[in-house]
């Protein structure tokens, strides 16, 4: 079972992937959706 603040990112990470219209969910998704993460800090 996840962390409850690791599967919200991961979640919002895949949003960030499919509002862009990408395939594959990156790196890039997960470093985007840690920044909007307030308690990733």
């Amino acid at each position: 079972m996840l962390n409850k603040d690791l599967e919200l990112t991961l979640n919002a990470a895949f949003r960030e992937a499919r509002t862009r219209r990408h395939e594959f969910m990156t790196v890039e998704h997960l470093l985007l959706a840690l920044l909007d993460n307030p308690s990733a800090g």
